[in-house]
């Protein structure tokens, strides 16, 4: 079958296992999303190029492969931030934009949607992505989408190609085969890495995995599991990383990120003797803003890019290499008793569900209320926070930009995941301020027909920067919410203040197949614990009047 450059574009996509790509059309990408529409990958098309970002993200983080569609500049830089959070945070996103035709470049004309010179757009997403492509020749357009979805696959993180609006209908010419060898581990130091990782770890009286990221990005997780289990160490999660295993896992030990872990989290992985962190972001909310107490000379610090055991660094070793090799060593099982113990979940009485709702509350009720197979998707602040103490029993199924910390993530990212995973109620859980950003997406979600339970913690403005530094600047406009579903003539919506009127909502909302929006009101000032240890220790940063010059 002969190929045009959009036919080949899509049907190579399809056959790295996209279904859903998200996009917004522009008089630039129109033919590419002629192509695209003639493709087996159906399309979601959404109402800002931010929210196709944060979509593409949220079904890449869940399917493995996201693809985000815009036109020329003011699509393509619009979805910057959302492709910013991508590259962050690792995940397999691919941006697909229109662009100026040959003539156009040639005759440097100024034509719509141009900043600075024809090639801004490119260059600038050269900051946030691993390989990019602007497809001018048909005799090498196979090769090159190849090549930048190669590198995303093996990256974990964006690509961008850019296709001529006059080009993507011209015939391509067969890409190139080449037989490139797998990469591969430098035997002796793999061998020497090893030695060492055993060493530290049958000598260790409290071991303790942390099982990041970079795990799930890059199909990893069972090996680390499989490690866990057969030398009976104890597996901790982070904010990024959260429900990487199961919660129900008799080894789960609960979130680890510094001072704004569960206590038990914190003081297990902190006194360990042999720290193990798998895929790890060594960012400053891994650290909890820095409260984290970890000594590097016990630890064992493993990722795709580095590999360090105490203070020695072992080049050209392969993550994956080095995690099987460490799940078939020979190390005596340890001893040890998880001090993280799954606690019934205590029904609420009557007296507690005529109290009024409180942050802490609202997580509480969550969890008593929420079904197993479900997914979440939190947005920064107590959004997240709130949740470090949630139980999700399935894997893969809490989604959040743990790291980037971007409001607006949720809404848009839920439609990603619902889109990825269709069989799985999905619950977002977003802040008003970050709802007012991209709430207003929902709109796709009833034009697809999705039935996500959205709730929206509604605390009167920032919540999370009150705890930093306060001010007149942290009010937002006061919204009237549940007025959104007549709005979108879609769905149903509630207003809740007690914390018996939630438990009843969320009840009703998980038994029906409609699309939720829940606004549940939380005092202006009230937070979860972490937030309230989280925004202390921006405070003392950020603010003068706490800062310890």
């Amino acid at each position: 079958m002969s190929h045009t450059i959009g036919s080949f574009l899509f049907d190579y996509l399809y056959k790295q296992g996209v279904r859903t790509a998200f996009g917004i059309p522009g008089d630039f990408a129109l033919p590419t999303f002629r192509w695209l529409e003639a493709s087996e990958i159906d399309l979601i098309t959404m109402t800002h190029e931010p929210s196709v970002g944060f979509a593409a993200d949220g079904y890449a983080r869940v399917h493995g492969l996201g693809v985000a569609c815009v036109t020329y500049c003011v699509g393509g830089l619009n979805l910057l931030n959302a492709v910013a959070c991508a590259y962050a945070e690792k995940s397999p996103l691919l941006v697909i934009s229109g662009g100026p035709s040959g003539n156009d470049r040639k005759a440097d004309s100024l034509i719509h949607h141009k900043v600075r010179s024809f090639d801004s757009q490119r260059r600038i997403f050269e900051e946030v992505t691993c390989a990019s492509a602007v497809l001018l020749d048909p005799e090498t357009a196979a090769d090159e989408i190849i090549r930048v979805i190669a590198a995303v696959r093996e990256h974990s993180r964006p690509g961008y190609i850019e296709i001529p609006y006059d080009i993507v209908d011209m015939p391509i010419k067969e890409p190139t085969l080449r037989n490139i060898p797998a990469p591969e581990s430098d035997h002796e130091n793999l061998e020497a890495a090893i030695a060492e990782a055993i060493a530290a770890i049958a000598s260790a009286k409290q071991p303790v995995i942390v099982a990041d990221v970079e795990l799930a990005r890059h199909g990893l997780t069972d090996i680390a599991v499989s490690i866990a289990e057969k030398f009976n160490i104890p597996i901790a999660s982070t904010l990024l990383s959260k429900s990487i295993i199961s919660e129900n896992n008799p080894l789960y030990l609960g979130v680890y990120a510094g001072g704004l872990s569960e206590p038990v989290a914190q003081e297990y992985v902190e006194g360990s003797d042999c720290l193990i962190l798998l895929g790890a972001f060594m960012s400053d909310m891994f650290l909890g803003l820095y409260t984290a107490k970890l000594d590097r000379r016990k630890t064992i610090f493993a990722t795709t890019e580095k590999l360090r055991i105490g203070l020695h660094s072992y080049e050209n070793v392969l993550l994956k290499d080095f995690l099987t090799s460490l799940a078939t060593s020979s190390i005596a099982p340890k001893a040890l008793e998880n001090p993280y113990k799954l606690q019934p979940l205590v029904p609420m009485t009557d007296e507690e569900r005529a109290q009024p709702l409180d942050a802490e509350g609202f997580f509480r009720i969550l969890g008593l209320t929420i079904a197993e197979d479900a997914s979440v998707i939190c947005d920064t602040g107590d959004s997240l926070l709130g949740a470090i103490g949630l139980r999700t029993s399935q894997r893969n199924n809490f989604l959040s930009d743990a790291y980037y910390l971007s409001m607006g993530f949720s809404v848009p990212a839920t439609i990603g995941a619902i889109a990825a995973k269709p069989d799985s109620r999905a619950y977002c859980i977003v802040g008003d301020g970050a709802f007012q950003m991209t709430g207003m997406e929902l709109s796709t979600a009833a034009k697809y027909g999705m039935h996500p339970i959205v709730c929206i913690l509604n605390n009167d403005g920032y919540g999370t920067q009150r705890h930093i530094i306060d001010g007149p600047f942290n009010n937002i406009h006061r919204w009237e919410y549940t007025k959104i579903r007549d709005v979108l003539n879609y769905g149903k919506a509630v207003r809740v203040d007690t914390k018996g009127a939630l438990e009843a909502v969320l009840l009703e909302a998980a038994k029906t197949d409609e699309m939720y929006i829940i606004e549940a009101i939380i005092p202006k000032g009230d937070c979860s614990r972490s937030l309230r240890r989280m925004g202390e220790k921006l405070g003392e940063l950020r603010n003068k009047d706490k800062r310890n010059d």
